[in-house]
């Protein structure tokens, strides 16, 4: 179930991937959907499936945006997009709550709420070391 909090990440991580889209040559309109989108399976599914169920829905519906949607908070995965990159880069800057944060600080957000040994803390810290290397960061930090 997507509860308020949920509902204030998505919203946020829309606005900012929408923000960001012009950087890396995407469009506006497609990544705020994209942002919108991105953990739908929340209110279908578990929390450690919920990019697989959005995915689900996603592909039955034709959306363009689907694996990004399976991929997202996956490092080393064999996807890449710019799309991905740049949901990434705003799901790991919006807390629980909706407020930008720092990398360091969602990681701790992060581990406050999973553990320092979870899957999702793990993750994020690759997901993170992953998009430091990429020209999205680099990018963000020149604006």
């Amino acid at each position: 179930m997507i509860d308020n909090d949920r509902l204030k990440h998505i919203f946020e991580v829309a606005k900012l991937m929408k923000e960001k889209a012009e950087i890396v040559g995407l469009d506006k309109e497609e990544m705020f959907t994209l942002g919108m989108l991105h953990d739908i399976g929340y209110e279908f599914g578990e929390n450690n499936d919920h990019n697989f169920v959005g995915f689900q829905i996603l592909v039955k519906q034709n959306y363009k945006y689907a694996k990004e949607v399976l991929y997202h908070g996956k490092p080393n995965s064999e996807y890449q997009s710019p799309a991905l990159d740049l949901l990434n880069f705003a799901d790991m800057h919006i807390d629980k709550s909706g407020h930008y944060v720092s990398y360091e600080q969602r990681l701790n957000d992060i581990k406050s709420r999973r553990g320092e040994n979870s899957n999702a803390y793990i993750n994020s810290q690759k997901i993170i070391e992953e998009l430091q290397k990429k020209e999205i960061t680099k990018q963000n930090q020149s604006q």
